[in-house]
């Protein structure tokens, strides 16, 4: 009873404390930093502005130009697109690389260098990869490497021109495989030893170990890589498409991000900026929030 009634009294002055000195001030620089630019956005969107000179009241005009465009349109399908195969891509082989370099008997300095090698291109910036692989698909190093390999598949126009978004999934995979890796090698480091040793026991074979215990027990992980990649690349796919593509040929390959960017910068709207990038925050929201939803509901079961 002597418990309950301290409860009931609120926080000790311990917890006030604690709460003044680091809750309030973090909560404070929030606000400051996210909640005021988002309201700040809202009321731009509302005004057709050059970023420069005055304002003037458009209302709900901006929204309804968006809706109409069809690059607009464009631009949804492709992010939509290079989130799924992202997500296709990434899941599957970070979590079958974590597998291999855990559970298959590699010497250590090898397992090592294997990881380096996987982690290598979240240790690069966007524009060096961008400009790498740019460099390899226009200059013919991959018809070269393709012919290796005894594959004669010739692009007639250039393999960015023809295959913009194929190869911008290609890349955007590559380049988050490595993180994910580590998170879902840490996760299967933590699996108890003792319940492969009683698997073992009782004659259960890699593949048997592989569905009943390995990813049963790091589904959590698996939601949070599937929640992160479809939160990440709504709002990164700008970072690949800008430099590697601009949005080409014509606007075959724009997304959200830089539909945005080209509102802003290059057409100087940045009340239609403001109102197309308010969508994307809605959209990137809905979906996120959806997917977790389903996953979260898949585990439960």
């Amino acid at each position: 009873m002597s418990t309950l009634k301290k409860r009931k009294k609120g926080l000790t002055r311990s917890q006030k404390g604690f709460l003044w000195a680091l809750g309030v001030p973090t909560f404070l620089l929030y606000i400051y930093i996210c909640i005021v630019p988002m309201l700040s956005s809202v009321m731009d969107s509302l005004y057709q502005w050059d970023g420069y000179g005055d304002k003037t009241w458009v209302g709900l005009q901006n929204y309804a130009e968006i809706f109409v465009d069809p690059v607009f349109h464009t631009s949804i399908i492709n992010d939509i697109l290079i989130v799924l195969f992202k997500e296709l891509i990434i899941v599957f082989l970070a979590t079958a690389f974590a597998v291999s370099l855990t559970r298959v008997k590699f010497a250590k300095a090898e397992s090592g260098i294997y990881r380096f090698l996987f982690y290598l291109p979240n240790i690069l910036s966007v524009i060096v990869i961008t400009r790498v692989w740019k460099f390899v698909f226009e200059l013919g190093l991959f018809d070269s490497i393709l012919q290796i390999f005894g594959i004669n598949w010739a692009s007639p126009n250039g393999w960015l021109a023809d295959y913009p978004l194929p190869i911008i999934i290609f890349v955007a995979s590559w380049c988050g495989i490595g993180s994910y890796m580590i998170i879902m090698i840490s996760a299967i480091n933590n699996i108890s030893k003792e319940i492969y040793e009683a698997a073992d026991i009782d004659g259960a074979g890699q593949f048997r170990q592989l569905f009943s215990i390995t990813l049963p027990t790091i589904l959590p992980q698996v939601r949070y890589m599937i929640v992160s990649i479809l939160t990440s690349s709504l709002a990164a796919n700008l970072n690949l498409v800008l430099p590697f593509t601009g949005g080409g040929p014509g606007t075959r390959s724009y997304v959200m991000g830089y539909y945005v960017y080209n509102a802003a910068y290059t057409d100087f709207e940045v009340g239609y900026a403001n109102a197309a990038a308010l969508l994307l925050m809605l959209i990137s929201v809905v979906l996120a929030g959806t997917v977790n939803t389903l996953v979260a509901r898949g585990e439960e079961k």
